[in-house]
C-alpha cells in the first residue's frame, strides 16, 4: 500500500502544479487590466488546513449540487488566493509584474517536470 500512497502523492503534486500553471499564465493575460491583482494557488489538506479552508469546504458540501474545491485522492485541495506580496507599480492599480510571473511560471514548470520524471521511473 505504501507504493500506491506515493503514486497518489505524485498525482496530487502534478495536479497542483498544472492548475497553478494555468492560474499563473492567466495572470499574464491580465497584465494590462486596470486594478487587477495577481492570483496564486494554495495547497490545503484535511488534517492541517486553515479556518478559511475548512469553512469553504463546509459551505461547498452543504448541497450535493454545489461545486466544491478541487480535491485529490489523498484529501488535498487547492484554493485560489490573491497574491498578497504583489504591489501595484503603475497608476492604474495593476499589480502584475511580467518578470515576477515569469519566474513563478518557470519555477512551477521545473517542479512539475521533476514530478513527471519521478512518475515515469
Amino acid at each position: 500500500m505504501r507504493i500506491l500512497g506515493s503514486v497518489e502523492q505524485l498525482q496530487a503534486g502534478l495536479d497542483y502544479h498544472l492548475a497553478r500553471h494555468n492560474l499563473l499564465t492567466a495572470n499574464l493575460a491580465h497584465v494590462d487590466t486596470p486594478g487587477y491583482k495577481p492570483l496564486d494557488l494554495e495547497r490545503t489538506n484535511a488534517a492541517g488546513s486553515s479556518f478559511e479552508g475548512e469553512l469553504h469546504a463546509a459551505l461547498a458540501t452543504t448541497n450535493p449540487g454545489h461545486i466544491g474545491p478541487h480535491a485529490s485522492a489523498n484529501g488535498e485541495s487547492f484554493k485560489v488566493v490573491t497574491d498578497a506580496s504583489a504591489q501595484a507599480t503603475g497608476t492604474d492599480g495593476n499589480a502584475v509584474s511580467l518578470d515576477r510571473e515569469a519566474v513563478k511560471i518557470a519555477t512551477n514548470q521545473l517542479r512539475y517536470d521533476t514530478l513527471a520524471s519521478l512518475v515515469q521511473n
